[in-house]
């Protein structure tokens, strides 16, 4: 694996998880704000956009979680590659 598939499999991941969690955020917004409501303890604030907090929260939550699985992906490919060449010689 070359260095420039390794970023895109890193960032094609991210985004992907981020779109992800960003449609289940908004999901949980609107049909179970009280989810949220209680995730961030905000029982008191009726000020608070629980759609965007959704969205916010997903859309942080899943980008995070794409790099972190795009690098262990990219780490194994790695590892796998390298252990494949070194039994070739």
């Amino acid at each position: 694996m070359n260095v420039m598939k390794a970023i895109v499999t890193v960032v094609l991941t991210a985004i992907g998880f981020g779109v992800a969690g960003t449609g289940i955020g908004l999901i949980l917004g609107r049909l179970a704000p009280s989810f949220l409501r209680y995730a961030v303890r905000a029982a008191s604030q009726e000020s608070l956009d629980y759609t965007e907090l959704g969205l916010g929260l997903g859309l942080t939550n899943g980008l995070t979680w794409g790099l972190v699985i795009g690098t262990v992906i990219v780490a194994i490919l790695a590892w796998k590659e390298s252990r494949l060449s070194a039994a070739q010689r």
